[in-house]
């Protein structure tokens, strides 16, 4: 195995994050490195390709040094990702779920705690989105230039699994609490199993971006806290 392989190999296996683009990552690395030992073999025709590429590795910097700078930028791509599935799906949510109550209704007229409760969880759901679409924004904008783009990372993970969270126990009690169909704690949670993994879903997409923002085994380093930049995709 060539000094390059080896180096790629060990920056792989301290990396987590998005398939593509780590994949993209690895690529540019691996890419830059037989560059940078042409480049050596260019300037002195004497220097085996063995020692051109150790000398290009070690001009590249150790893994432990670097892994963090790669690390970062997965956890801001997730980040991203994930804001942005928030901001598109809970608009559909408040539809979806606004139509089958119209659709369904029983004609019996719901009290007033079962209207402040299904108000609260629109505005909520609606103030949920707008803040996810501001955290695309600030992933654009600020993690070039802030001292931790980490902590947009977290940020962006603990709201999304409060607003899950938030999502499943509304959803329970709007259902028991149904004007003319409620039904028992047992009963809703049987009957909102379908749903389960689309909130399975969101709620991974929570914790994978706080499992990316810390070190995954000893000696991996801590993910760095300068600014990264934010992939599109």
């Amino acid at each position: 195995m060539t000094a390059i392989d080896s180096y790629v190999r060990e920056l792989d296996r301290r990396l987590h994050g998005p398939r593509r683009r780590k994949a993209d990552m690895i690529v540019e690395v691996r890419d830059g490195l037989r560059d940078a030992a042409d480049a050596v073999r260019a300037g002195s025709p004497g220097v085996s390709p063995a020692e051109a590429e150790r000398q290009a590795v070690e001009e590249f910097g150790p893994v432990p040094d670097l892994a963090p700078e790669f690390q970062t930028e997965l956890a801001v791509t997730q980040a991203w990702r994930t804001a942005w599935v928030f901001a598109v799906a809970l608009p559909l949510v408040m539809t979806v779920t606004t139509l089958m109550w119209r659709g369904g209704g029983s004609g019996v007229e719901p009290g007033a705690a079962y209207l402040d409760l299904a108000r609260a969880t629109d505005l909520f759901l609606i103030v949920a989105s707008v803040s996810f679409a501001v955290a695309l924004l600030a992933l654009h904008v600020l993690a070039r230039r802030a001292a931790s783009p980490v902590g947009l990372v977290r940020t962006v993970g603990v709201a999304a699994l409060c607003t899950v969270l938030a999502m499943m126990v509304s959803g329970l009690f709007l259902t028991m609490g149904a004007p003319g169909g409620g039904i028992s704690l047992w009963g809703a949670l049987v009957g909102g199993l379908p749903t389960l993994p689309g909130y399975g879903l969101l709620f991974y997409l929570g914790v994978r971006c706080l499992r990316l923002t810390r070190p995954r085994r000893p000696g991996a380093g801590r993910p760095s806290r300068r600014p990264a930049p934010v992939p599109s995709a």
